[in-house]
């Protein structure tokens, strides 16, 4: 359990520094706006999905009486809010740093 945690904690490390630098390299072809709606997509679905997986477990966790499913839940939720809201932090800092 605690290599699968490793593994998903790298995993989401590695697809966050991707997307910071897919979206700082600018490209005039069909390729860089190819791989913007993938990264678009990605994050959409990966985002959402990991939100409605965390809400599920925690209610049948609570449902179990489990007394630490709400702090293991809310975890999985912010986590997907972040990952789904990723390409909007991203332009709001970039807003903030004048680019």
């Amino acid at each position: 359990m605690r290599t699968v945690k490793l593994l998903f904690t790298i995993m989401l490390v590695f697809l966050f520094f991707s997307l910071a630098h897919a979206q700082t390299y600018t490209d005039t072809s069909g390729i860089g706006s190819a791989l913007t709606n993938v990264i678009n997509w990605l994050t959409k679905v990966l985002g959402g999905a990991m939100t409605v997986i965390g809400m599920i477990v925690v209610g049948i966790r609570m449902a179990a009486h489990d007394p630490e499913a709400l702090k293991k839940g809310l975890w999985v939720v912010v986590g997907g809010l972040f990952i789904f809201l990723s390409m909007n932090i991203l332009t709001l800092i970039q807003k903030l740093a004048g680019q």
